[in-house]
């Protein structure tokens, strides 16, 4: 009897295990499943993005992917810096003291000379056991802006299957191209203008051409804006951009800015999703 009992002990411990170790990986698989999924929720934007700038862009757009938040892990600064670098490949490493903390740094690039891609990781400790981390990707062509989707999410889903947990957000830089045709005649001249010059087209009336031509590619719906004489800035809802961020109580997917340079004299345009922040 004392055997069977035993056998039976034996048999359902056996079994604990088992159903623990199903439950286990069954986790792990759905976590593993959600990080693709989101990884390829960035791919996904990124491209509709390139499409849509083609029309508001002309000549070179440069673009930033970045992939930032909250890591927790009881590893030092240098090892889990080191961790994530080797990650993702990255081998230039080095800290340096930002605003009285260090900064485990980690850069990189890849690709060939005419498609490469530069990576850059930034790991701060914010207290015991928890580091903010950012990964910034960017374009070095016009070649490789066209991998840059597919690099972000490879990149991002490492960061996410490591436990960090990175939103992502993009933005695309560039000369506006609807607003540079000399023969407009919105153009319009004012005191200020010394003789025969030409004050650039309102920025209201520019942006409205912006802002009609991404409708043409995405269904936009207008949320927030700002404008004064030389700058406009509108946020949007859009269906066809998977990735939102909250607003205002609004979700927000699209935002546009366009601003004149004085420099250059022209209007630059900054397209960023879901939101642009005020690194770009």
């Amino acid at each position: 009897m004392k055997n069977r009992w035993g056998i039976l002990m034996v048999v359902i411990v056996v079994g604990a295990i088992i159903i623990k170790s199903l439950n286990t990986a069954g986790t792990a698989a759905m976590a593993d499943a959600a990080y693709s999924a989101e990884a390829a929720s960035s791919r996904t934007q990124l491209s509709q993005l390139l499409a849509a700038s083609e029309g508001l862009i002309q000549g070179s757009r440069q673009a930033t992917v970045k992939w930032q938040g909250e890591w927790h892990t009881m590893l030092s600064l240098e090892a889990a810096g080191e961790r994530l670098a080797d990650r993702l490949g990255l081998a230039d490493r080095y800290t340096e003291k930002v605003h009285g903390n260090q900064v485990f740094y980690a850069e990189g690039s890849s690709g060939e000379a005419e498609d490469v891609i530069h990576g850059k990781l930034a790991l701060t400790l914010q207290e015991e056991g928890s580091y903010y981390v950012i990964l910034r990707l960017e374009n070095g062509t016009d070649e490789s802006l066209q991998r840059l989707p597919e690099a972000g999410e490879s990149w991002g889903e490492l960061l996410l299957r490591e436990g960090v947990r990175a939103k992502w957000n993009a933005a695309l830089q560039g000369e506006a191209a609807v607003v540079s045709a000399p023969d407009w005649p919105d153009f319009w001249q004012n005191d200020s203008a010394g003789a025969g010059e030409a004050n650039p087209m309102p920025a209201l009336a520019a942006f409205a051409k912006l802002e009609s031509r991404m409708k043409e590619q995405l269904k936009l719906r207008a949320a927030e804006s700002f404008a004064d004489e030389r700058t406009v800035s509108k946020s949007y809802s859009a269906e066809d951009l998977p990735i939102k961020a909250r607003s205002a109580g609004q979700e927000i997917s699209l935002q546009i800015g366009l601003h004149w340079n004085t420099e250059s004299e022209r209007y630059d345009v900054s397209i960023g999703s879901p939101l642009l922040t005020v690194e770009y």
